[in-house]
């Protein structure tokens, strides 16, 4: 799912006691257009919140919109449902450019046998995994080296922060963001959106997955001992 910001919310309407959107501009999960959603007043109400759905103009699909309610507060959160933007690892390594195809494939069959309960096979095909990726970054250099090693050179060989760093364009006192974000010039839903995004990102890479790699880590150390 993708949230919808408030921004991007063009009308409301009423639904009861709550004030729900009633058209959303945003971009179609299935064309990646962007257009204005006219949200159906027909709402499927459930314990923690309300379903809808909407044609798009460009392609004629229909899209689910989730909104998610909090007891009685009146804020609501919306999100439109784009699978693209799954959690999932797998739905999010098949959609990034340049990802190895050897790869998805030994991490697709890994999610595969665990699903099926096979642990020596996923056993098997996690350690296939591992090599696939750090051969990705080591190339020859992985050949003939375990796995330990791999994992302590690899530092060498890969730029971890080459994605952060590359902001600092961005942020330059005569770019567009930076007047955006000192309120020198407007920004549209779009950008707002996009910044969301980032910020976002940002707290997933910065923060996020390096403490569920080192919760994980540990978890790992205590079933071994």
């Amino acid at each position: 799912m993708r949230r919808i910001f408030p921004g991007s919310i063009t009308s409301y309407s009423q639904f009861g006691h709550l004030k729900v959107p009633k058209s959303i501009k945003n971009v179609c999960p299935v064309c990646k257009e962007k257009v204005e959603f006219i949200l159906k007043s027909t709402y499927q109400s459930s314990k923690h919140g309300l379903m809808t759905e909407s044609a798009c103009p460009s392609c004629k699909n229909s899209v689910p919109f989730i909104i998610i309610t909090k007891g009685n507060d009146t804020h609501l959160d919306v999100y439109i449902y784009d699978p693209q933007r799954s959690t999932d690892a797998l739905s999010q390594i098949e959609h990034i450019p340049g990802m190895p195809e050897e790869l998805i494939r030994a991490y697709k069959s890994a999610v595969s046998v665990y699903l099926s309960k096979e642990n020596a096979a996923t056993a098997v095909l996690a350690k296939r995994v591992l090599e696939n990726v750090l051969k990705n970054f080591l190339a020859e250099k992985a050949n003939g080296q375990p796995l330990d090693k791999q994992f302590e050179i690899l530092p060498e060989h890969i730029n971890l922060v080459k994605s952060v760093t590359s902001l600092s364009p961005l942020m330059a006192s005569d770019k567009g963001l930076h007047r955006m974000l000192e309120l020198e010039a407007e920004m549209d839903d779009e950008m707002a959106e996009l910044v969301m995004d980032l910020l976002e990102n940002l707290i997933q890479y910065l923060f996020v997955l390096p403490g569920k790699i080192e919760m994980t880590r540990e978890q790992i150390e205590k079933k071994l001992t």
